[in-house]
This record gives C-alpha cells, structure tokens and sequence, in this order.
C-alpha cells in the first residue's frame, strides 16, 4: 500500500449534535448546524476522492436529527468512500453534564456498532462542524510516526508559559477536535470515562486526554504532540471571554488566528520539547 493510500486506510469519525436541545453555551441554530456537518462531510469526501484510494467516514449524530435530510445538503459520492450513518438514541445523553460527557459517550455507543471502526481497529476523531484543512497532512505525519504502531496520537500543550505570565489562558490542554486511538487503547483507558466528566464543574475532556498522554509520555505506544500545526476553519462554538482578538478570539478564519497559528507552526518546528 502506497503512503497516500495508507493514510486514508484508518476511517474518520465525524461526532455531531445537529439540535444541541437547549445545552448551556451552545451557538447556531440546528439548520446552521446541519449545513455545516454537510460541508464538512463535502470536504472530507472530494478530499479522499483527489487520492484516488478508498476511504471510510463514520458520522455519528446524538440529537435524534433525521440524517436522511443529508440528501438534501448534495452530499458527494464516491464509490470508493463508505460514509457510515450512525443514529443515536437522544434519551441516552444528558444535555445539563456538557459537551464532554456527551461527545465521549457519544464515541462509546458508536464504537460498539461501527463497521467500519471495527474492521479497521482504529478511527480517527474529528469534530463534525467544520474540516480540518490539513488533516491530510497530519495523517501522513503519523504514518511517518510508526503508524499503527502508534494507539493513540493526540495533540497537547503543557507548559507554565501562561502561568508565569498571569494569563487567564489555560496552557494545560488537549486538543478534543482531533485526536486517533486505537480500539484496544480506547477500550483501556477512555471507554466509560464520560461518567466522570461535566464541564459545568471542571471536568472537560481536555483534561482527561492530557492526563492519558502525561501518563504514557514515555510510551512508544503514544505521541502527544503533532509537528504540523491543525488548520482549523470556521467559528468555535463557545465564547472565552472579553480581550484582544489574538487572545480570545474563537473565529479561526479570522486574521488574529491566522498569525497566531503560524506562529504556533514555527514553535512547533523550531522548540518541539516545548509543547506549546
């Protein structure tokens, strides 16, 4: 298998809440939302098909959306991509503990019924509202990497940085939006975890993925940190709070997160130990 046919041989698990049902912070409304999934879904279809390979797409929904509206938003098709339609029960969430409980039992339910995840062994997580634009790129670092060798591949940042300065900005995170696992390494350390978490007290996801990667730094069953920065687009669907815009803005086509992600690559290069 040759590389660019191998980095889409690990499927992509888009999560979705196209009715957030009324969740505390949520933006957009549900029509917005469910364009936005369809874009999404659009761009990592014509994506895969400039390859020329086979790919899979796993998207899972929670809120109890008809996903046969899809066919309306001109979903793409391609004989060589699978995209696997998976509809959860919305009585099984609970909207008042956060996104991270749901997102994480979300994945739970999905694993246990993808056909697609199992066959492979392995998935990679994506947020469903907006693409990645160099998700391309950042498979083929993790091939390079050790692939599958590597179960899980996530992206974090711990350093004092913003505690030395007094800076209202976390800099003890994971990245939730993107992050791969392998079953086996899900199974032994993620999956029923989402009972312990609620971002209403604290208990975000961000957290607990950076305390997997803490606990297996030394691993060579993991990687914690990318060298290519992730090109997020679109807007977060949250607020951080008032302050200037290359600090708290949440608009990531916008031109303060545009300088800041290149400088964020340049560290990435120039101080990898750093983590920042």
């Amino acid at each position: 298998m040759t590389e660019q046919n191998e980095i889409w041989s690990i499927p992509l698990l888009l999560t979705a809440s196209v009715d957030t049902r009324g969740m505390e912070g949520a933006l957009f409304t549900s029509l917005e939302r469910e364009k936005m999934y369809a874009e999404t879904l659009n761009y990592y279809i014509s994506l895969i098909s400039k390859y020329g390979c086979k790919g899979g797409i796993v998207f899972a929904e929670n809120s109890g959306w008809n996903l046969d509206v899809f066919s309306r938003q001109n979903i793409l098709k391609n004989e060589n991509i699978e995209v696997e339609y998976i509809s959860l029960d919305p009585s099984l969430f609970d909207q008042s503990k956060g996104k991270s409980y749901n997102e994480l039992l979300m994945i739970d339910l999905t694993l246990k019924i993808s056909k697609l995840i199992n066959k492979s062994g392995y998935f990679i997580k994506l947020t469903g509202r907006f693409p990645i634009l160099n998700i391309d790129a950042i498979m083929m670092e993790y091939f390079r990497r050790g692939g599958k060798e590597i179960e899980f591949f996530g992206d974090s940042h711990d350093h004092k940085i913003y505690d030395w300065l007094k800076m209202p900005i976390n800099g003890h995170s994971t990245e939730s939006r993107i992050w791969l696992s392998s079953l086996s390494f899900y199974k032994d350390n993620i999956e029923g975890q989402y009972k312990n978490l609620n971002d209403y007290d604290g208990r975000n996801v961000e957290s607990f993925l950076l305390n997997i990667i803490r606990k297996y730094k030394c691993s060579t069953c993991l990687i914690g940190r990318f060298r290519i920065q992730p090109h997020f687009t679109g807007k977060g669907g949250h607020n951080l709070g008032n302050g200037p815009a290359f600090f708290y803005s949440t608009n990531n086509d916008s031109l303060a997160l545009t300088i800041k992600r290149s400088i964020r690559q340049l560290l990435r290069w120039i101080t990898p130990w750093l983590w920042i």
